[in-house]
């Protein structure tokens, strides 16, 4: 089990744009994002034994019209593809095997993936690092998040739990965090 590190923001709780798409625009899909992947030299695209019904991809490289050109430039495909950039964030692409339909929508993922993702442990350790209370799911304001990782005394709490590693990780994290209020660091 594990407990993953994020950033959340308000629109993650609204209601966002999806689309129904066919076996075929999605087989579609998939081609384009590993040969871009492999022109610009970055995975937008796990590999096909990793993929199952779920799985997302990187969507914030690549041109709209690129992407959507491939569903005709449908424009729930378009409202989809447009929130992730928007946002920068993947896409999220689920197949119900009982109703046999494949859903695109906006992932909760950041495009660049910078969550953490750590075991209970590890996890732990973190949150106790940084003078918060250590319990499996919770979320805090990303400026006290910040404030704690600039207290001094942090890398050397880090450093004592062993989990001092994480600590770039994590600054990445809030670097990646966009600038209003309202934003959090959450864990669960």
């Amino acid at each position: 089990m594990s407990i993953l590190f994020r950033i959340t923001e308000p629109a993650d709780d609204a209601l966002s744009p999806s689309a129904i798409i066919t076996a075929r625009k999605l087989a579609a899909l998939r081609r384009l994002l590993r040969s871009e992947g492999d022109r610009i030299g970055v995975a937008l695209l796990e590999p096909d034994e990793y993929l199952g019904d779920s799985f997302e991809a990187r969507v914030c490289p690549l041109a709209l019209a690129a992407i959507t050109s491939i569903f005709d430039h449908d424009a729930a495909v378009i409202a989809v593809i447009e929130e992730a950039q928007f946002r920068g964030r993947r896409i999220a692409i689920h197949h119900c095997p009982a109703s046999a339909e494949i859903t695109l929508r906006v992932a909760l993922t950041s495009d660049q993936a910078v969550e953490l993702d750590l075991a209970y442990g590890n996890a732990y350790a973190l949150l106790e690092a940084l003078a918060i209370e250590a319990e499996s799911v919770g979320e805090i304001p990303v400026e006290l998040l910040r404030a704690r990782l600039s207290d001094p005394a942090t890398p050397s709490r880090a450093a004592l739990r062993g989990v001092d590693h994480y600590l770039p990780r994590l600054e990445r994290l809030v670097a990646s965090a966009p600038a209003h209020d309202d934003v959090r660091f959450a864990w669960a």
